[in-house]
């Protein structure tokens, strides 16, 4: 088959239609390749192809950096050049809010983002660990690297061109010591590693105890002292809290101006460029002489600090306990006497509030907001709602509810949060429609 790809899709492919009018999703391709096709046997509607030659690349087609690229999952975009990724942030945002949402009249905004932090940019990242080849029973090797792409395989890298290279240091250092010891690396199944601006290193190893683990951590400290502290979660018991093995269970990293802890196992930004941008779309869209906030999914805190010197009050909801403790430690570092935190689901803790509030900001996981939050939060919130969205279709969604509930929509920004993926972070601006 031959076909021109018309456009990026959300998810990361190609689509592009045969003569007879049947869509074709072909990952690795660029708007505008002209490409020879086989289609993969047995997927679904619409089906998916893999490039057997490209006749002619796309205006937009650029070369990847990375070796392992086409192979592991980590990145579907090296091949489109950042300018234009950004491009496609924003026409798959705007397609999302027509197709999903039925916002025809809303128009989304340029992506922010910049070519020159487009590479090495990630700050968080997991590696998992798995025999090397096709012997199980007793592997005489590990591999240390990315689940490839669709796939639970783990693929090997000589050097991630999406982390610093600090983490590509720390990478290529555990997985010798991994080699040396595989009794020890079948223990685990996955390692965490989280770098501040400092350039210090935490690391979480997930798996079961194992008498070498105390060991490992202190190895990799002596190898590279940029790693401060190592801790264990012991996946045989669900919700298990991480254990210190060596050094320090946590970091501090600064942000808008505001210090954060940041325990092994904690949620935290993973692109603090972009986490910078992020709070300053906040910033602009802020509409003035507000007196309290409601920072629902709240994490650490970083939007009620980030805003706390401006508000009266503010209330952060967050329902993860480890993330809720890191945020009472923050206000004490931040000295902030007007901020109030509430553990728990957001729907019962919204449900038993008896407040108002004049803005609120929310950031939900991918699954976006339940209708519950949403409907306590046109009842509730009297002027503005600042939604952050990792997701543009549960965005469109929710959008559409919010919609139906009264509240204009001011604006749209994409964020290049994440070079180099299809995945885009946005912040919508809500306010009131007048009556």
């Amino acid at each position: 088959m031959e076909l021109t790809i018309e456009k990026l899709v959300y998810g990361g492919d190609g689509l592009g239609r045969l003569t007879e009018g049947e869509v074709l999703f072909v990952p690795w391709s660029a708007p505008g390749d002209r490409l020879r096709l086989s289609r993969v046997p047995g997927t679904a509607k619409p089906a998916k192809a893999r490039i057997e030659s490209i006749l002619e690349p796309g205006p937009d087609r650029a070369e990847p950096r990375c070796e392992s690229f086409g192979a592991c999952g980590g990145c579907q975009w090296q091949h489109v050049t950042p300018a234009a990724q950004r491009e496609w942030k924003r026409l798959i945002v705007q397609e999302s809010l027509q197709r999903i949402g039925k916002l025809s009249d809303v128009t989304v905004l340029d992506t922010i983002g910049s070519d020159d932090i487009a590479w090495h940019y990630r700050n968080r990242v997991q590696w998992e660990v798995e025999p090397e080849g096709e012997e199980l029973i007793a592997p005489a090797a590990y591999q240390l690297g990315y689940h490839a792409a669709q796939s639970n395989q783990v693929v090997e890298f000589s050097q991630c061109q999406i982390i610093p290279e600090t983490l590509n240091r720390v990478a290529l250092t555990l997985r010798g010591f991994l080699r040396e010891s595989p009794e020890l690396a079948s223990a685990l199944l996955r390692i965490e590693a989280f770098m501040n601006a400092r350039e210090e290193v935490l690391l979480l190893l997930e798996g079961e105890k194992h008498p070498q683990l105390a060991n490992l951590a202190g190895r990799l400290h002596q190898a590279l002292p940029q790693i401060k502290g190592v801790c264990h979660r012991d996946t045989a018991f669900k919700q298990a809290a991480p254990v210190s093995l060596w050094g320090q269970n946590f970091l501090l990293e600064t942000l808008g101006g505001q210090t954060f802890k940041i325990s092994c196992g904690s949620f935290f930004q993973t692109n603090r460029h972009a986490s910078a941008r992020l709070l300053e779309t906040l910033d602009a869209h802020l509409v003035p002489e507000t007196q309290s906030l409601l920072d629902v999914y709240a994490g650490v805190g970083v939007f009620a600090l980030y805003f706390k010197d401006r508000m009266q009050r503010v209330l952060a909801v967050e329902s993860s306990r480890r993330a809720m403790a890191d945020a009472r430690e923050n206000l004490a570092l931040n000295q902030a006497s007007n901020v109030q935190l509430k553990i728990g689901d957001a729907r019962a803790v919204l449900r038993e509030l008896k407040d108002s509030f004049d803005v609120a900001i929310i950031d939900p996981p991918r699954a976006g907001c339940q209708p519950e939050v949403l409907q306590w939060l046109s009842a509730n919130v009297k002027r503005q709602l600042l939604y952050v969205s990792c997701n543009p279709t549960t965005l469109a969604r929710d959008l559409k509810a919010l919609a139906a509930q009264g509240w204009l929509i001011q604006a749209v920004q994409p964020i290049d949060m994440f070079p180099q993926t299809y995945h885009v972070e946005t912040v919508v601006s809500l306010i009131r429609q007048l009556k």
